[in-house]
């Protein structure tokens, strides 16, 4: 009998996941925390925990437990501060589970924030395109109504609007072991007011476990945008493809603050826990948490401060536009994608392998392809197009933005 290896499966598992989407410091200056090198991990304070916890049980399966604004200020106070920029901050082990935070600063005002970042008419994964891949709502329990404009009610905000449902997620394929998962989600946001100044929270705990970690790739760079995903379970490391891998239990606090109310800036800070791993094993470890969440932040930042997104309505028409693609168009356009791909990455270190190679030559896997997994696909390309990326499809002709037809992109 050969017993598997859990050292080198610990070694390998490296997941940074997030469902996950500036204002000054104390002392005047910018947030940085995000880029950082890290030496040492610090406890967060446990004044933070009743708040902490009070978050989680909003956005607990079966709860509804009212909002208590006046919980959370050690919380807010604790984003505010002035930090080290050498520590990973960790919760302490009543929480029972690896974590980590991070913060930065988005010069936007949390108008824009919502309008492009929790706006119905844009998919979530717009603004996460190395993290997420799919992301939907399933259900709105409560606050449809307000969901579908929170940034038209931020001048009349008197008492906090709270809305909750149901998400389901799948993530990017891990930089490390290629593995991505696909989960549901418990989702609570409030939109409140604390001393004059806007707050939002986006908060979500997993129901239950994942469906088993499935093989996929990250071609060339991550900053490429570019993965395949094969639908075969296990890990994409040598000797490991037989693991089911699954993420037992994830939980994240994302908190937009608007620590000036005179400038058009926010503080987004993030705590987050995790499990995951295989028979039941946790092989996570707070260090891969922080790394993932850097990996989420810096392309987040990017996009939501880029100039191209000051307003949201030509990106809300275009993503409305490519929502309407039938599915017959959106396999021919996958199809067009992935013969691209091959030719740009053929060679390339990231398919050097029998097995990726294989995966890229063999797109049969799009005629299988569901329409939400087809169209994110285009959201993306679209995405890259924006931000003046290398791209492959001409997404701006094919949802009629202009008169070119539809083809490769030459960039």
């Amino acid at each position: 009998m050969i017993t598997k290896p859990i050292a080198i499966l610990n070694i390998f598992f490296i997941i940074g996941l997030l469902v996950l989407p500036g204002t000054a410091l104390a002392d005047g200056s910018e947030s940085s925390l995000v880029n950082s090198h890290k030496s040492r991990e610090v406890k967060m304070p446990s004044t933070l925990n009743p708040g902490l916890n009070h978050i989680l049980d909003m956005v607990a399966s079966g709860n509804r437990v009212a909002f208590d604004a006046q919980a959370v200020v050690p919380v807010l106070d604790f984003v505010a501060s002035a930090k080290s920029e050498n520590d990973i901050y960790v919760s302490d082990n009543s929480f029972n589970s690896p974590s980590a935070y991070i913060e930065f600063d988005i010069k936007n005002g949390m108008a824009d924030l919502l309008r492009l970042s929790y706006n119905p008419d844009i998919p979530s994964y717009l603004m996460t395109p190395s993290s997420i891949r799919l992301g939907y709502w399933k259900e709105i329990r409560e606050g449809e109504k307000s969901f579908a404009n929170l940034w038209e009610q931020l001048p009349d905000l008197k008492d906090p609007i709270v809305i909750r449902g149901v998400e389901t997620v799948e993530n990017t394929p891990d930089i490390h072991t290629g593995a991505y998962y696909k989960y549901d989600l418990e989702r609570t946001m409030v939109l409140f007011e604390h001393q004059g100044k806007k707050v939002f929270l986006s908060l979500s705990r997993q129901i239950g476990n994942s469906m088993v970690g499935k093989k996929g790739v990250v071609l060339g760079e991550d900053e490429d945008w570019n993965y395949l995903y094969s639908g075969e379970k296990g890990i994409n490391k040598f000797g490991l493809g037989w693991v089911d891998s699954y993420m037992y239990a994830s939980s994240s606090i994302i908190v937009y603050y608007q620590t000036d109310p005179g400038k058009p800036q926010l503080r987004c800070a993030v705590f987050k826990w995790l499990r995951a791993g295989w028979k039941n094993l946790n092989m996570v470890k707070n260090h891969h948490i922080y790394k993932g969440m850097q990996r989420w932040a810096t392309d987040y930042k990017s996009i939501v401060e880029h100039p191209a997104f000051l307003g949201a309505g030509d990106v809300a028409e275009a993503c409305s536009r490519i929502e309407r693609i039938e599915l017959a168009e959106l396999k021919r356009i996958n199809h067009l994608y992935y013969q691209s791909l091959k030719k740009r990455y053929e060679g390339d270190a990231s398919a050097s392998s029998k097995w990726v190679s294989n995966l890229l030559k063999d797109d049969s896997r799009i005629d299988a392809s569901d329409a939400r997994e087809l169209r994110s696909v285009v959201v993306v390309e679209y995405l890259k197009s924006v931000l003046g990326k290398r791209h492959s499809i001409d997404v701006a002709s094919i949802i009629g933005l202009d008169a070119e037809p539809l083809q490769l992109s030459k960039n």
